[in-house]
């Protein structure tokens, strides 16, 4: 490419080389944005792929060899390549719009974080990610918000933003955290409070984030960042009645239901305790007196605990890195059973896994694997990309969880992996009932194949149908409130699943279980089903190259209509 363009005068400089990347250049770019892209490719000794956004004219993705050095830091080098190319991404003063946030070391790479600011606010959901592998700039995915049409200055005080924020949820006397910032939302731009109270049982479990407009006053979002499995009844598991080994530790003859720190570990990476049918979190540590465990939901919360830890590791290398972002206060992987009364649920509450026992509908939920993996999930999403719990963004949450408790299921060999919670089941035991044989499937999000029509989805009555919708035609639209499922997170799950179960199916569990891994730190916070798209679709040409793979990733988003 060097030697083409030397000695050629400017005009045939940008025929000749627009002609070879010409797929890469759309007829919006700039004269700046397209010698940038020049000046990339003369460096780059592979092929520049490059994904535009075609409503903000800026680059979304571009991959190839970007930037080389041996004497910086992969920040400076990252920094500096920024800078130098601040044109694609929209950004006119890097010094003031973005500042770095954070640094995640895994077996691909180190993934970059900067956040973007306006002004001395964070904007949410503005980030750039750069990716650099063996001192490599290979990837960039860009969330920049170039135009913000909004100032700084708020109208109303923190003090009647955080009264506004109790009354939308129903909570008085609460202690609560708040700050300003940007919001992008649906198109529009706001300046917010962001109001985060703490985790609460009463009335339910619930760890609201309320966002209200600086301006105004308005509630433009609510999210209850405790994730439950499901949105309705919850979710629940049944013991098995199969015997399992795990790891346990002993103090003065006392045996504790946790892993013992060794030379390379220096915390307790799963313990498990009981809330005693309380609502008290932790609780106390799980003991016994002959380590022989007689208590199936704490046996099962340890072991699947464990093995969701190791698919972790094994897979995707030393994550230590976590513990300190998502499980910040305990160190390692907690999980808390016998919480409530006769509790039929399970969820994250931003620090833990907890399980109840169940009730009508289901056995004690600790049991299954998936479930397990599930909610271990959502503390890894919202350690990496902070997913909003709403709409799309929210259901891109539900379905990262479910799809990582399909992958680990996969991993150890356990029978319908494609189906989510079919061990927790108690309601299919009831005569009349047996249509209600597993909580979700990935391979049939609309429960339409087997035999039973009371379970298939009915667009018309989302929030009372068993199935959930597998195509964006049948997508349900609500706004964001306990009543609605938070705009359907759990509902419209089912569309990126059934896109998840095609690429595994049809690529390799090996390989898309990478995939979907290293997607989660392209995706920003306010990400929807497209970006989802963009982002597992980057993430197979930073793994596998365009090929088969990449070909089956789009196939797969095509079906469900995520386009």
């Amino acid at each position: 490419m060097k030697n083409c363009i030397k000695g050629i005068i400017f005009f045939l400089i940008i025929f000749q080389c627009s002609f070879i990347i010409a797929e890469e250049i759309p007829s919006f770019v700039t004269k700046e944005q397209r010698n940038a892209i020049l000046r990339i490719k003369e460096i780059s000794s592979e092929n520049l792929h490059i994904k535009w956004d075609k409503k903000k004219d800026i680059v979304k993705f571009i991959s190839g060899r970007l930037a080389t050095s041996d004497k910086k830091s992969a920040v400076q080098l990252s920094k500096d390549f920024i800078k130098r190319n601040r044109v694609l991404f929209g950004i006119q003063d890097p010094e003031k719009e973005i500042e770095w946030d954070h640094t995640d070391s895994t077996p691909k790479g180190y993934f970059i974080q900067f956040k973007q600011k306006k002004g001395s606010l964070d904007v949410i959901g503005g980030k750039i990610t750069v990716r650099v592998d063996k001192g490599i700039i290979t990837t960039i995915a860009n969330h920049f918000e170039p135009n913000i049409p909004v100032g700084v200055i708020p109208a109303i005080s923190p003090e009647k933003a955080a009264a506004i924020a109790k009354t939308a949820v129903d909570i008085s006397d609460q202690k609560f955290d708040g700050g300003l910032a940007i919001l992008p939302w649906e198109e529009k731009f706001y300046l917010i409070y962001r109001i985060d109270f703490p985790f609460t049982s009463n009335p339910v479990p619930s760890r609201y984030r309320v966002y209200v407009d600086a301006n105004n006053g308005s509630v433009i979002l609510v999210e209850n960042r405790v994730m439950h499995i499901d949105f309705a009844t919850g979710t629940g598991i049944g013991v098995d009645g199969v015997l399992k080994t795990f790891d346990t530790y002993e103090k003065t003859g006392v045996f504790y239901l946790g892993n013992i720190p060794n030379s390379n570990r220096t915390f307790i990476k799963v313990r498990t305790y009981t809330a005693n049918n309380t609502e008290n979190l932790p609780g106390s540590i799980m003991t016994d007196s002959d380590n022989y465990w007689e208590d199936p939901a704490g046996v099962d919360a340890h072991f699947h605990g464990n093995l969701v830890h190791d698919f972790y590791q094994n897979n995707f290398g030393n994550f230590s890195w976590f513990f300190g972002s998502g499980f910040n206060t305990s160190g390692g992987i907690t999980s808390t059973v016998h919480y409530g009364s006769a509790y039929d649920n399970a969820f994250w509450n931003g620090n833990q896994m907890v399980y109840g026992d169940g009730n009508t509908m289901f056995h004690p939920l600790s049991g299954s694997l998936d479930v397990v993996a599930h909610e271990i999930a959502h503390g890894i999403t919202e350690a990496i990309n902070n997913l909003v719990y709403c709409k799309e963004s929210g259901a891109l949450n539900e379905s990262w969880s479910d799809v990582m408790g399909m992958l680990s299921s996969i991993e150890y060999g356990y029978d319908l992996p494609y189906w989510i919670g079919e061990g927790i089941m108690k309601i299919d035991e009831t005569s009349g009932y047996e249509a209600y044989y597993t909580l979700r499937r990935m391979d049939d999000p609309s429960f339409r194949t087997d035999n039973y029509p009371e379970n298939d989805y009915n667009p018309d009555n989302p929030l009372s149908s068993w199935g959930q919708p597998e195509h964006t035609t049948e997508q349900y639209h609500a706004n964001c409130w306990p009543w609605t499922d938070y705009g359907g997170v759990h509902i419209n799950s089912g569309i990126p699943n059934k896109a998840a179960y095609l690429i595994t199916t049809n690529i390799g569990f090996e390989k898309a279980k990478q995939i979907y891994y290293y997607a989660m730190f392209y995706l920003s916070s306010d990400s929807q089903f497209v970006d989802a798209r963009d982002a597992i679709e980057q993430t197979t040409i930073d793994l596998y190259g365009i090929g088969s793979e990449l070909s089956a990733v789009q196939t797969a988003f095509d079906a469900v209509g995520i386009q």
